[in-house]
């Protein structure tokens, strides 16, 4: 049968927004990660913007720990993990945030957008930080390494979260769907059989009535 507002409400077992402790612990787990990964991230974004060591530190901390929401407001995710892009941080945050974003029941042209967005920002920053890599030495390429190298990386980092929400998105619709349609099935099923149950009674009825006659 259908479940039911009551019957969804009595399901939901986790806390706040969850529905499941389990998806509780794991946007914890990756928040934790996407945290420790920024805070790191944060010591060289300290040095390079002149700040002190921690503020950067707190600042990665901060930011990374906005993808425990990710179920939420994947759009805010999303736009957090462009908006510290500039900073190189904030990867794990960015894929797993497009990869929700397009799992989601938002409209393509958001998801579309957003994942535009991500791309290009990664693309410039990619491009800027091979750049000052090959100034500095760390890398010996020709001129062609830094385009071939910030496109990959940026078709790399956005398209295969992406691709892989928006498959497991409509495989989730479409497995909704089938079981709306067992739902309505089964209600169908049974509601022919009450009939036919009613029809016999009812023939029943009209039979012993003619024996009763005769």
């Amino acid at each position: 049968m259908t479940t039911t507002g009551e019957d969804t409400t009595a399901a939901q077992t986790g806390p706040w927004w969850w529905s499941r402790w389990r998806s509780a612990v794991l946007d914890v787990g990756l928040a934790s990660a996407s945290a420790v990964e920024c805070a790191f991230e944060g010591v060289r974004f300290a040095e390079d913007a002149g700040i002190p060591t921690a503020a950067g530190i707190v600042f990665g901390v901060l930011a990374g720990s906005v993808l425990v929401v990710r179920r939420k407001w994947p759009i805010a995710v999303v736009l957090v993990s462009i908006a510290i892009t500039p900073a190189q941080m904030g990867y794990l945050m960015g894929i797993v945030g497009l990869y929700t974003l397009a799992a989601s029941e938002l409209p393509r042209r958001i998801i579309g957008s957003l994942a535009g967005m991500s791309l290009v920002g990664m693309l410039i920053v990619m491009f800027v930080r091979v750049r000052q890599d090959m100034a500095h030495g760390e890398l010996d390429l020709g001129d062609w390494f830094v385009p071939f190298a910030s496109i990959t990386t940026a078709i790399g980092m956005t398209a295969p979260p992406l691709l892989l929400g928006l498959y497991v998105g409509a495989r989730r619709r479409l497995m909704e769907s089938l079981r709306e349609r067992a739902d309505d099935l089964e209600r169908e099923l049974q509601l022919l059989a009450e009939r036919a149950e009613e029809r016999a009674e009812w023939a029943r009825g009209e039979e012993r009535t003619r024996i009763a006659r005769e």
